[in-house]
């Protein structure tokens, strides 16, 4: 267990996670605990930054995104690997900045991972052959997801 977290905090934030705008007092009946308890600990695992936000889950539908894939590009084909190396976060930090990234990781050394949503798979398809048009990427890798069980909000998949 992290330092800092008790059984009661991982609670909290379960709930929170759930719904960030559930009132304090509904929290602490389903905790068994005085709202200002609840009050006090939320406050705290924000302050501590353990609680970074309370951001509000969007279908991604409603936003156009009805398909995603996991993306694995390998970038390369430079003269020298450090050059690949560094290119590698930098087009991370890129696909990051892509509001049709959502989710983007490194593997040392020259491997990035990413969550892609679109409107269609043939618009993730598209999305895919222009990346591999980069001359940074030697090799682009698609998966499509078709059933997303948990994390939608972070899939384009509607629970």
């Amino acid at each position: 267990m992290p330092k800092g977290l008790d059984d009661l905090d991982r609670r909290l934030i379960r709930i929170l996670q759930r719904d960030a705008r559930t009132p304090f007092t509904h929290i602490g009946k389903e905790l068994e605990q005085p709202d200002t308890t609840v009050h006090f600990r939320t406050k705290r695992l924000a302050d501590k930054g353990i609680v970074s936000r309370f951001a509000a889950l969007v279908q991604p539908e409603a936003m156009g995104y009805n398909a995603a894939a996991l993306v694995r590009i390998e970038i390369g084909g430079h003269i020298l690997p450090d050059i690949s190396k560094d290119r590698t976060a930098t087009f991370a930090e890129e696909l990051a900045e892509a509001e049709h990234y959502i989710w983007v990781a490194v593997e040392e050394p020259m491997t990035i991972h990413a969550l892609m949503i679109g409107e269609s798979l043939e618009d993730l398809e598209s999305k895919r052959t222009e990346l591999s048009k980069s001359p940074d990427i030697v090799n682009v890798s698609t998966v499509p997801l078709s059933n997303v069980v948990k994390g939608w909000e972070i899939s384009g998949r509607a629970e």
